[in-house]
């Protein structure tokens, strides 16, 4: 048995609710993460993308997409790059394939670091799947899908506090957090459909709280996941307007009643062991990276970027790891519904901050005590 203690870099006295905290002394190794990644053509690279940059890839994201009419023909163009991976076809044309990260904010937005302490007897196994660790955890397996919506940032917090609510109980409670609070009730997490940051997000679970959700048209929750497939190809939905009331036909009725909260949320260092340690620790946490157009002809393998512009920030959730024929890999949950890529999941090339996958990650623990505060729900905010 081990035991483990939350450090956030600045002090957090309202939420430190059992724990003791105190600055730890680390060193960014973010310059150094990311010159590994210039080895490879058309790597991420801080600078590249620096600013307004990342606007105008997201700009640009269906313009590159709608130049291909199937994730096939995309494949076509680079399939014999790929040396850890295979390319092909998966059902959505390209530009189907939404992100919604504002890259730009993300360091504005990132939330006091949080590491585990007294880890040295600590023995990582080479491979770790969530999913076998968990199994009393169904949420682990279950993909969602974000439709035509820039919300993989709402998407990958949720299913991670969904899963970290249940494996922190060891299966004992069970809730299934919805997208539709972050999408459409938290302004200070971004626009919606238009894009958000992670930071923003758990906090918003710690201080607000989340009601329930389903997948589209499920009925399932206080609401089901609004957005479907695009109307107009690439271009996103609105997200609908904040809502007091849960759909018709759910047990309650106001919002507020539904709504459960976190005790902690912060950021994970940029560091391969310590992302590790918190996954193997405290369940799967939320990762921000660069996509390219390549990574939506995803199959199978292990994903290196090799070719084409980048396509917007993407938010996923890391929920293990391994290694395949030498690569060291990162086991992740998409958002882009079973049918993309091995079977909604992929594999991440890891330990290199490829394509940024380590230098933003977020993630946060339940309060299993609090529930249903209305004064504080309705407290500057407009609803339907």
């Amino acid at each position: 048995m081990f035991r483990f203690i939350l450090v956030l870099a600045c002090c957090q006295a309202a939420l430190a609710q059992g724990y003791d905290y105190a600055a730890p002394k680390l060193s960014s190794n973010r310059n150094s993460a990311r010159s590994q990644d210039t080895q490879y053509s058309g790597e991420y690279s801080g600078s590249q993308y620096a600013g307004d940059q990342y606007n105008m890839g997201r700009r640009n994201q269906s313009y590159f997409g709608a130049k291909y009419q199937t994730t096939a023909m995309l494949a076509s163009k680079f399939s014999h790059l790929t040396k850890t991976w295979k390319a092909g076809s998966n059902p959505k044309a390209p530009a189907g394939y939404r992100s919604g990260v504002n890259m730009a904010d993300l360091e504005r937005t990132k939330l006091p670091l949080g590491i585990l302490a007294d880890l040295e007897d600590l023995d990582l196994p080479e491979t770790f799947d969530a999913r076998q660790k968990w199994p009393e955890c169904p949420s682990l397996n279950e993909v969602r899908d974000q439709g035509c919506c820039g919300s993989c940032w709402a998407i990958s917090a949720a299913s991670a506090m969904t899963d970290r609510w249940c494996v922190r109980s060891k299966g004992k409670e069970q809730f299934s957090f919805g997208a539709f609070d972050l999408m459409s009730c938290c302004h200070s997490c971004g626009q919606g459909c238009r894009g958000g940051t992670l930071g923003p997000a758990w906090q918003f679970w710690v201080e607000k709280g989340l009601s329930s959700g389903g997948p589209l048209n499920s009925r399932q929750g206080c609401h089901s996941y609004p957005i479907g497939e695009c109307r107009v190809p690439g271009e996103d939905e609105d997200a609908p307007k904040c809502s007091k009331k849960c759909q018709t036909g759910y047990n309650v009725t106001d919002v507020w009643q539904d709504r459960h909260y976190g005790r902690v949320a912060y950021s994970v260092p940029n560091d391969e062991r310590k992302i590790m340690e918190e996954i193997y620790v405290n369940g799967p946490v939320q990762a921000a990276f660069y996509t390219y157009l390549d990574f939506n002809a995803y199959k199978s393998g292990v994903y290196r970027h090799v070719w084409g512009p980048m396509s917007g920030g993407h938010a996923v959730k890391l929920m293990g790891w391994g290694e395949e024929f030498g690569v060291k890999y990162w086991l992740v949950a998409n958002s882009w519904g079973r049918e993309w890529g091995e079977k909604g999941f992929f594999r991440m090339v890891r330990g290199e901050n490829h394509c940024g996958i380590e230098e933003n990650v977020h993630a946060g623990l339940p309060n299993y005590h609090r529930q249903g505060e209305a004064g504080e729900y309705y407290a500057g905010y407009g609803y339907n």
